[in-house]
């Protein structure tokens, strides 16, 4: 090797031994190349702030796009597998969860096998239902009430009634519809033989019972009530029924998940986030209004039994 080969590779060693030791003076607090503090603190916090954002998804543990098959029963205009949008209920369902990328799918069944459904496990949820105490230790109920049911009683229009509470009808014969809860003041009554009661699988059969004379009160929600006749009787028979106008019951009914459904929590969150925004933004109301004007508008469809 010559000599001017060696003096290069004493310059090259000399360099790197050089760079080292800058690279060491910038990594040690006490060098005076050293890094401000606030610098180093600051990288910190973006490195840390940069692992946090990673590890977001896995620390919730659901993925960002969700499905959902909840289960209701024919219930117009609130919610009818045939109805356009599926009913009103069904509609602001479905765009609540749009709002927050949720698939939502709606299986229509028999009256009693909806929520029923749901707490077995059948189904992930439910909709316009109100609290009781079987359904709050299997469900979680939305923060808000999406629709207020307003229970009278429907009865022939040759009969008057004078009643402050239910107790006070007790000579009269009530329909009810198996699966539905009315009230807490019914059931007790009920339970309790204070009240003449007597079953049929659906609310067509119960109001046309209450036509045919065979019962003597049915309690029903008003607007689902009043939709019921108009689609299934004639003129001639509505004419013949009318309701209370005194509220037999009056609550609000929420959005329902079982609490066994993967990621719940989240669902119902996102729920409650989605619907939120339709009432923030002005868009609920005009969705009501816009959801009724389309269903009193198209051709009615008879109930069945």
């Amino acid at each position: 090797m010559t000599l001017n080969g060696l003096k290069t590779i004493g310059q090259t060693t000399r360099q790197h031994r050089s760079l080292h030791r800058s690279v060491g003076r910038r990594n040690d607090p006490t060098s005076r190349f050293a890094l401000p503090t606030w610098w180093r603190r600051a990288r910190q916090l973006c490195q840390l702030a940069l692992l946090a954002f990673a590890l977001l998804p896995a620390a919730h543990g659901a993925p960002t796009h969700l499905a959902l098959t909840l289960a209701m029963h024919d219930y117009p205009p609130l919610a009818a597998e045939k109805l356009p949008y599926g009913g009103l209920l069904s509609r602001i369902v479905t765009e609540a969860f749009e709002m927050e990328d949720v698939d939502v799918k709606i299986i229509y069944v028999a009256n009693n096998r909806a929520i029923t459904g749901v707490m077995k496990g059948l189904y992930d949820g439910s909709f316009g239902w109100s609290h009781a105490p079987d359904r709050d230790q299997q469900l979680l109920f939305s923060n808000k009430p999406i629709y207020n049911f307003r229970m009278v009683l429907f009865h022939r229009k040759e009969q008057d009634y004078v009643w402050k509470t239910l107790a006070d009808l007790h000579g009269y014969r009530f329909g009810l519809t198996l699966g539905n809860h009315y009230s807490d003041e019914l059931t007790s009554l009920q339970s309790s033989g204070r009240l003449n009661v007597d079953f049929a699988n659906s609310d067509l059969s119960n109001m046309r019972k209450l036509l045919a004379g065979h019962i003597d009160l049915f309690p029903m929600e008003e607007e689902a009530g009043q939709w019921l006749l108009n689609s299934s009787f004639t003129a001639p028979e509505r004419a013949k029924i009318t309701s209370d106008e005194n509220a037999m019951w009056a609550i609000p009914t929420y959005f329902v998940l079982r609490k066994s459904l993967p990621h719940a929590q989240d669902l119902m969150a996102r729920f409650d986030r989605g619907y939120q925004q339709l009432i923030t933004s002005g868009r609920l109301p005009k969705l009501i209004e816009e959801t009724k004007k389309v269903l009193y508008e198209a051709p009615l469809t008879p109930a069945v039994d």
